[in-house]
C-alpha cells in the first residue's frame, strides 16, 4: 500500500517500500494538500490556494490539472480521483504519517504519536498556502512534547534536561518549555542554572516580542528563589504502582553502583541485559532497578523458569501482561501492539535456557515500541541487532563488605546464635571463598542453624578444593557457584538428596500431596544409597560427607512429608502461600542442578511418567470443578497448574504417546470455547498430527475440537486447511463441528441429535451440555422461538442446580435475546439482568458487557456505556474472539443511531449486512429502528472485516468516552 510522508519532508513510498518520484516542488505541494485530507475530496479552488497561496498565477487551474496528471503517473492512475470539481487522494488517513500522528494524539496515545514525528512538516518545501497547516501540526507536536516532558521530569528530571535545552533553543518564545526546563534543573540540584534559564527566557521574550514573562514563569522564578518544597520531586506512588513487581523487593546489599548503571542504560537503550553466573543476584538487582525506574505504565516481571521451549516466551509474556491471541496476528505482534504506545518496563527473568525466544521477543519490542524498555537477566547476551542491547555485568559482592552484611542478615533471620562480631573473620573468609556470590552466601548462611561459621569454613574449604572446575563451562565464578551448590547438596542427607532430585521434575509450583505422589516409593535402603552414590559420581561430586548413616529407609509418604520440611529449612526449596494454601517451588538454579543428578541416575523418564500420572489425576479434579458450580475455582486451579500441565503434555508429545496427550487435554478441552485457551487448541492439533488415520476416535476428537478455535476466530479457511490433511470421517461429531465452524444454524440443527447421542453414548456428558446450548442458540436464531425457548429454559434450570455458571449465563442470555427478538423488552431485561448477575470466571466469553452497555445507555449514563462496550470490544480483540463481533456491532449501531452519528452507524451496519448475521429476521429486527432512522447515505463500509470493525468501534468508543457526552 502506498504511504505518504509529510513529516520531515514530502515523499511517497510504494507498495514494496520503494521511494516514488513525486516531481517538482509544486507537485509535492499538491500531494501534501491532498494527503492532509486523504480520502476526502478537496475542491479545485482550495487546492489552488494551498499550492500557490494568496497570489496564484492566472493559469493556476490549468497548471493544477497537469500536476494531477503527473501525480497519477507517479502514484498510479487510481490514486488521485476526480470528484466533480474536486480531487480526492484515494488513500486511508492512516497511510499519511501526519494524519496518523493526529489520530494517535486524539486517542490519547501521546507516546505513539511522538514516535511518528520524524521532523517538521513539509521540510524544504516552499508552499505558503500550506504554512498554516504545517504550523498547526507543529503546535500540536509541541503541546504533546510538553505533556510528555512534564511527566518525565516527575520521574527522571536529569534525563529531560538535555531535550528541554534543545527545545528552548529552537522555540525560545514558548514559555511552557522554559518552565519545564527550570523545574528539571531545580530538581537535579541546579538552582543557579534554573534562575539563569529564567533570565534567558526573559531576554528572548523582551527582545522578540517586547513583553515580560507571563505569570507562570514569574511565579516559578519566585519558587526557585524560595526553594519552595512544591518544586521537589513528587513522592513515589505506593499501592497504586502499576505492574506486578513484588511489593517488598527487600534490602539490596552492595548494588548502589549497579543500580545507577542500569538506570543510565535504560535511559539510552531499549534493551538492557544483566549478565552473570547463576546465583549472582541478577533477579534481585533487576527487581530493584525496576522499582526505581517507576515507568508510567508499570514494570512487569516475567519469570521464564517455568517454560522449557524458546517458542513459549511470548505466551509467558502475554500471560503476565494480560495480552491474548487475536485472529490473524501472531502473539508476539499482539504484545508489541499492546506496548507500542506505553512507557512500560518488561523484566524478562532467567532467559538463559530460552535465549533465542527471549531475544526474538526483546527485538520485537525494541523495534516496535519506542517508549517501552526491556530489562533481561541471563547468563549470556541476547544478541540483538541494530545495537539495541546494552550489557551490564553483575559482579560479585565485596567479600569484606556487602557479602558479610548479606550473610549476617540471612543467618540472623534463621538463628539467634550467630554473633557477627565474634565470628567476623570466619564470615569474611567464607564470603571470600564463595567469591561473593549471593546465592552461595545465602545457602551457606542457611546452615548456621546446625553449624557454626568456623565449622562451615572447615567444610567449605574441603568442598572447594575438591570441586573447583566441576562445572561444564563458563568462567571461574560459574564453576565456583556450581561447586557451592554441589557442596550444599552434599550436606543434605541421602533421603534429602533423593527427594530433591525427584522434585526437579516439577516445572512449576506443587503442593505437599504432589511431592508425595511423585517423590515417594518403596525403594529399599541399599538401592537408595547406591542411587545417591551413582548420581554423585556421575556428575563429579563427592558423596562421602554426611553419609555415615547410609540407610535411608523407604521414602514413603511420611518420609517425603518430613524431608520436604528439611529441604525448606536448608533453603533448597522455597515454600510460599499460593491461592489454595502452601505450595513449594525449586529455584531454577537448584532445579537444574538436581535435574542433572536425576538424569545421571537414569530416573528421569520414570519421574517424568510419575509426574504425568500426577498431572492426569490433577487435571481430572480440575475438570470436575470446571463442569460444576465451583467452575471459578477450577479456572483458578488450572492457571496455577498450567506450567506442570504443559510440561506433561510436552513429554507425552515428545515420547509419541498420543493417548496420554489426549487424556491430559480432554478434561480441559472445553476451555477453548469458554475462555479462548488457545494453547489447548495447539495441543489438540499436535495430538492430531501424530494420530494415524485408522485411529478414528482420536481423529474425530481432534477435528471436532479444533473447529471451536476456528469458529471463534471466524477462520473457516484455516479449518478447511486442517481438515484437508486427514481423510475426513463421516461422523456425526465432525459433521456438527463443520456446521458450527461455519455457523450454519440449519445444518447445526440437523446434525445435533446424532452428535448429542454419540457424546452421551461415549459418556462425554459435559461436552454434550455445550452442544445442547449450541442447539438452543441455533433454534432461537433461526426463529423457532417456542421450541428453542423450551429447550433453553430446561437447560437453564439444570445449570441453576448443577452448574457450571458459564452455561447458566449463556442460557439466560439466549432467553433474553429470544424475548428481545419477539419485541418483549420487559421480559428480555429480566433475563438479561439475571444473566449478568451470574458470577462467571474472569475471561469467560459472554455478552454481559454489551447488555450492560445497552442498559446504561438507555438510562442516560452514556460515558459509562461507551466505556463498557469499548471494554468488551477490547476483550474480543485480545482473545481473538471474532465470533463475538456481531453482537457488539448490533449494540454499537443502535447507540450511534440514537446519537445521530449516521456515518459511524452506516459503516458498522454495512459490516453486519456483509457478515450474514442480518439474514436472520430475528437479528435484522434488532437494528430495524436504527436502519429506518439512518436513511440513505453513500456506503462507506467496504473493507471492514471482523478485525477491522472491532478496531473501528474501539476508536469511536474511545473518542466518545474521552469527550463530552452528547446530549
Amino acid at each position: 500500500m502506498t504511504r505518504i510522508r509529510l513529516l520531515g519532508g514530502v515523499a511517497a513510498i510504494g507498495d514494496r517500500g520503494e521511494p516514488v518520484r513525486v516531481g517538482p516542488a509544486k507537485c509535492q505541494a499538491l500531494l501534501a494538500a491532498l494527503a492532509l485530507s486523504a480520502g476526502a475530496p478537496v475542491p479545485t479552488w482550495r487546492l489552488v490556494e494551498l499550492v500557490w497561496g494568496d497570489d496564484p498565477p492566472r493559469t493556476a487551474g490549468r497548471t493544477l490539472h497537469s500536476y494531477v496528471a503527473r501525480l497519477r503517473r507517479s502514484l498510479g492512475a487510481g490514486m488521485v480521483v476526480r470528484v466533480g470539481d474536486a480531487y480526492r487522494l484515494a488513500l486511508a488517513a492512516d497511510s499519511v504519517d501526519a494524519l496518523r500522528f493526529l489520530r494517535l494524539l486524539d486517542a490519547g496515545e501521546t507516546g505513539a504519536a511522538l514516535a511518528e514525528w520524524t521532523g517538521p512538516p513539509l521540510t524544504g518545501l516552499a508552499a505558503p498556502g500550506l504554512a498554516a497547516a504545517a504550523d498547526g501540526l507543529v503546535e500540536r507536536w509541541l503541546g504533546a512534547v510538553e505533556a510528555d516532558l512534564a511527566i518525565r521530569i516527575d520521574s527522571d528530571p536529569a534525563a529531560a534536561v538535555g531535550r528541554l535545552t534543545e527545545l528552548t533553543a529552537s522555540y525560545p518564545l514558548r514559555e511552557g518549555l522554559w518552565a519545564l526546563l527550570m523545574t528539571a534543573l531545580y530538581r537535579t540540584g541546579r538552582q543557579s542554572d534554573a534562575l539563569a534559564a529564567y533570565r534567558t527566557a526573559r531576554q528572548h521574550l523582551v527582545d522578540g516580542l517586547g513583553i515580560e514573562p507571563g505569570p507562570r514563569l514569574r511565579e516559578l522564578e519566585s519558587s526557585v528563589l524560595n526553594q519552595d518544597e512544591r518544586l521537589a520531586l513528587p513522592a513515589p506512588v505506593g499501592g497504586g504502582h502499576p505492574g506486578n513487581l513484588p511489593r517488598r523487593p527487600g534490602r539490596l546489599f552492595g548494588r548502589a553502583g549497579e543500580l545507577r548503571i542500569v538506570a543510565e542504560a535504560l535511559a539510552e537503550y531499549p534493551v538492557v541485559t544483566l549478565v552473570g553466573p547463576g546465583g549472582i543476584g541478577k533477579t534481585r538487582l533487576a527487581i530493584a532497578a525496576a522499582w526505581r525506574a517507576e515507568p508510567e505504565d508499570g514494570a512487569w516481571l516475567v519469570d521464564l523458569t517455568e517454560i522449557s521451549a524458546p517458542g513459549d516466551v511470548p505466551r509467558a509474556v502475554a500471560a503476565t501482561l494480560g495480552v491474548r491471541e487475536s485472529a490473524g496476528r501472531r502473539l508476539d505482534r499482539s504484545i508489541v501492539a499492546a506496548l507500542a504506545s506505553r512507557r512500560a518496563l518488561l523484566v524478562l527473568d532467567n532467559c538463559e535456557h530460552v535465549v533465542d525466544g527471549a531475544a526474538a521477543l526483546a527485538q520485537a519490542v525494541a523495534d516496535g515500541c519506542p517508549q517501552a524498555r526491556v530489562l533481561a537477566t541471563s547468563r549470556e547476551r541476547l544478541g540483538l541487532r541494530h545495537g539495541h542491547e546494552r550489557l551490564v555485568a553483575v559482579p560479585p559482592l565485596e567479600p569484606a563488605g556487602a557479602a558479610v552484611e548479606l550473610f549476617v542478615e540471612r543467618a540472623s533471620a534463621l538463628s539467634a546464635t550467630v554473633d557477627a562480631s565474634d565470628s567476623r573473620s570466619e564470615v569474611v573468609e567464607i564470603c571470600r571463598r564463595l567469591d561473593g556470590v549471593p546465592l552461595a552466601i545465602e545457602l551457606a548462611a542457611a546452615r548456621t542453624t546446625s553449624l557454626s561459621p568456623a565449622e562451615l569454613l572447615d567444610r567449605l574449604d574441603d568442598r572447594l578444593r575438591l570441586l573447583v572446575g566441576a562445572g561444564r563451562g563458563g568462567d571461574g565464578r560459574h564453576r565456583t557457584l556450581r561447586a557451592t551448590i554441589g557442596w550444599s547438596y552434599d550436606l543434605l542427607s541421602p533421603a534429602e538428596r533423593l527427594l530433591l532430585r525427584r522434585l526437579s521434575i516439577f516445572a512449576g509450583p506443587f503442593d505437599r500431596a504432589a511431592a508425595c505422589r511423585v517423590g515417594a516409593d518403596d525403594t529399599d535402603d541399599t538401592d537408595v544409597a547406591a542411587d545417591t552414590d551413582a548420581a554423585d559420581a556421575a556428575v563429579g561430586t563427592d558423596a562421602a560427607v554426611g553419609t555415615d548413616a547410609a540407610a535411608v529407609g523407604a521414602l514413603d509418604g511420611a518420609g517425603v512429608d518430613r524431608v520436604l520440611g528439611d529441604l525448606v529449612d536448608r533453603s533448597m526449596l522455597v515454600v510460599e502461600n499460593g491461592p489454595f494454601g502452601l505450595r513449594f517451588r525449586l529455584l531454577e538454579t537448584i532445579r537444574q542442578f538436581a535435574a542433572e543428578h536425576l538424569a545421571a541416575t537414569g530416573e528421569s523418564e520414570a519421574m517424568a511418567e510419575r509426574h504425568a500420572r500426577w498431572c492426569l489425576d490433577r487435571v481430572g479434579r480440575i475438570h470436575r470443578l470446571l463442569a460444576g458450580p465451583a467452575e471459578a475455582e477450577g479456572v483458578a486451579r488450572l492457571a496455577e497448574f498450567w506450567p506442570n500441565h504443559r510440561a506433561a503434555l510436552e513429554w507425552a508429545c515428545t515420547t509419541g504417546d498420543r493417548q496420554l496427550g489426549y487424556a491430559l487435554v480432554r478434561p480441559v478441552v472445553a476451555e477453548i470455547a469458554f475462555r479462548s485457551r488457545h494453547e489447548i487448541g495447539d495441543w489438540v492439533e499436535r495430538i492430531l498430527a501424530m494420530t494415524p488415520p485408522q485411529d478414528e476416535a482420536l481423529v474425530v476428537f481432534g477435528l471436532s475440537w479444533s473447529a471451536q478455535r476456528y469458529k471463534l476466530s471466524q477462520d473457516s479457511a484455516g479449518y478447511e486447511s486442517l481438515v484437508a490433511r486427514f481423510p475426513e470421517p463421516d461422523h456425526p461429531l465432525v459433521r456438527h463441528a463443520r456446521a458450527s465452524a461455519y455457523e450454519d444454524y440449519a445444518a447445526m440443527a440437523r446434525s445435533a441429535p446424532p452428535a448429542l447421542a454419540e457424546l452421551r453414548r461415549q459418556g462425554d456428558d459435559d461436552l454434550a451440555e455445550q452442544l445442547e446450548v449450541d442447539v438452543g442458540a441455533a433454534l432461537l436464531f433461526g426463529g423457532q422461538f417456542a421450541e428453542g425457548e423450551a429447550l433453553v429454559a430446561r437447560l437453564a434450570d439444570r445449570y441453576r442446580r448443577q452448574g457450571p455458571p458459564t452455561l447458566l449465563n449463556w442460557t439466560l442470555m439466549l432467553l433474553g435475546y429470544s424475548a428481545s427478538f419477539q419485541g418483549q423488552q420487559d421480559r428480555a431485561e429480566e433475563f438479561f439482568d439475571a444473566a449478568v448477575g451470574v458470577p462467571v470466571p474472569d475471561g469467560t466469553h459472554s455478552p454481559n458487557k454489551p447488555v450492560e452497555a445497552r442498559t446504561l445507555f438507555r438510562r442516560g449514563d452514556r460515558a459509562l456505556a461507551y466505556r463498557t462496550l469499548g471494554s468488551h470490544v477490547e476483550d474480543l480483540l485480545g482473545t481473538g474472539n471474532m465470533h463475538g463481533a456481531c453482537v457488539a456491532a448490533v449494540e454499537f449501531v443502535n447507540m450511534m443511531a440514537k446519537l445521530d452519528r449516521r456515518t459511524e452507524a452506516v459503516r458498522v451496519l454495512g459490516y453486519l449486512d456483509a457478515s450474514g448475521l442480518l439474514d436472520a429476521p430475528a437479528w435484522a429486527g434488532q437494528v430495524a429502528e436504527a436502519r429506518a432512522g439512518i436513511g440513505e447515505l453513500p456506503s462507506v463500509a467496504a473493507g471492514l472485516d471482523d478485525q477491522g470493525v472491532l478496531d473501528y468501534m474501539r476508536q469511536v468508543l474511545r473518542r466518545l468516552a474521552a469527550g463530552p457526552t452528547p446530549a
